[in-house]
C-alpha cells in the first residue's frame, strides 16, 4: 500500500458551539423551584402517577407511580407530556390519546386510549446566572475568560474533529484502491460485538432488550441495525489491514520510548492507573500492534494535502 498524497475538506468552527455550552453549563447548575402557586406549563418538570385503559380496561406497561419527567423532553408518546400543561400539583385528569400507528406493541399501535394522571410534584429549574462568580466556580477568573477557555476547547475539539473525519476520508481512498481477503466470519463476530455490547446497555441500564433499544434510543429497525453493524464492521477489518500494511511496507518501528509513553497513554485513557496491569491485561504485541497503526495512521496523515471545501 501507497502513502502517496491525498486530499480532504476542512471544517470550520463555529461561534454558536460556545454559546450553547456555556448555556447548557448554566442550566446543568440550574436550581430546582417546586411550583404550588400555578399550573404546570412547558418547561416544567413533574412526578406524576398514571393509569392507561384500553376499552376501559388497564393495558400491560400503562401504568406507574411516581414517574419524573419532564414536560418539554417526555420521550412518552405524543400528546401525554403534553395532557399536564395546565394541571396543578394534586390534581387529577383524564386525558385522552391516541398511540402512534407504528408503535412497537401491536395491540396498541393506533389505538385511542385514556390515560388517567395525577401530578404529585412540580418544578422549574432557574438557570444560573452568568457572571464573574459562575466563572470562578467554573475555574475561570471572569466571564471573558470562561467564554476564551470555552472557544479554544472547541477549537482543539473541532481541530481534532477534521482530523478523524480526514483520517477517514485518506483511509476510504486507500481501502478503494486496495484488495482485501476478508470472509464474512470475521464480519459476524464484529457484528455479534456490537449486538453484545448494545444488548449489554439495553438490559443494565434501560431493562429493555436489544430490538426495542435500537428502535427508541438508535431510530432504526433491528435489520438496518445489523446492516449498518456489516458496514462498520467491513471498514474496521479494512482498517486495520491497510495500517498493519502501510506499516510493514514503510518498516515503521515502535522504540522503547515510543512504547511506554503509549502505553501511558492508553493506560490512562482506559483507566488504568498502573501501566504494568494494563501492559498485563492487554498484552505487549497487542500494544505494539495498535501503537504501528497510530504511527502509520500519522504517516497516511502527514503525507495528505489540505484543500478547501468548494
Amino acid at each position: 500500500v501507497r502513502t502517496d498524497k491525498y486530499h480532504f475538506s476542512e471544517k470550520i468552527s463555529a461561534d454558536e458551539d460556545v454559546e450553547m455550552s456555556i448555556q447548557s453549563t448554566l442550566q446543568t447548575k440550574a436550581t430546582r423551584t417546586d411550583i404550588t402557586d400555578r399550573p404546570a406549563q412547558e418547561g416544567d418538570s413533574v412526578v406524576i402517577d398514571y393509569e392507561g385503559k384500553l376499552d376501559g380496561v388497564a393495558f400491560d406497561g400503562g401504568t406507574a407511580d411516581n414517574q419524573e419527567l419532564s414536560i418539554e423532553n417526555s420521550g412518552y408518546i405524543p400528546g401525554f407530556a403534553e395532557s399536564i400543561v395546565g394541571m396543578k400539583v394534586g390534581e387529577t385528569k383524564d386525558c385522552p390519546m391516541t398511540f402512534p400507528e407504528d408503535y412497537k406493541a401491536a395491540e396498541l399501535a393506533g389505538a385511542d386510549v385514556v390515560f388517567t394522571i395525577t401530578v404529585n410534584e412540580c418544578w422549574e429549574q432557574i438557570p444560573a446566572e452568568l457572571n464573574d462568580e459562575f466563572a470562578k466556580n467554573n475555574n475561570y477568573e471572569s466571564v471573558d475568560a470562561l467564554y476564551e477557555g470555552i472557544r479554544a476547547n472547541y477549537q482543539l475539539m473541532n481541530e481534532q474533529e477534521a482530523q478523524s473525519d480526514a483520517e477517514y476520508q485518506l483511509l476510504q481512498q486507500i481501502i478503494a484502491a486496495s484488495t482485501f481477503d476478508i470472509n464474512q466470519e470475521e464480519i459476524d463476530l464484529y457484528v455479534d460485538q456490537m449486538m453484545e455490547y448494545h444488548g449489554n446497555i439495553a438490559s443494565s441500564y434501560y431493562g429493555v432488550d436489544l430490538e426495542t433499544y435500537v428502535v427508541n434510543a438508535l431510530g432504526m429497525d433491528l435489520e438496518t441495525y445489523k446492516a449498518q453493524c456489516e458496514t462498520s464492521g467491513l471498514f474496521k477489518l479494512q482498517e486495520t489491514l491497510v495500517k498493519r500494511a502501510i506499516a510493514k511496507a514503510e518498516a515503521l518501528e515502535i522504540s522503547d520510548e515510543e512504547y511506554e509513553a503509549g502505553m501511558e497513554s492508553y493506560a490512562a485513557y482506559y483507566g488504568y492507573t498502573d501501566t504494568a496491569e494494563f501492559e498485563t491485561a492487554i498484552g505487549k504485541e497487542e500494544i505494539v500492534d495498535q501503537l504501528l497503526m497510530d504511527k502509520a495512521t500519522a504517516l497516511i496523515f502527514d503525507n495528505a494535502v489540505a484543500e478547501e471545501a468548494e
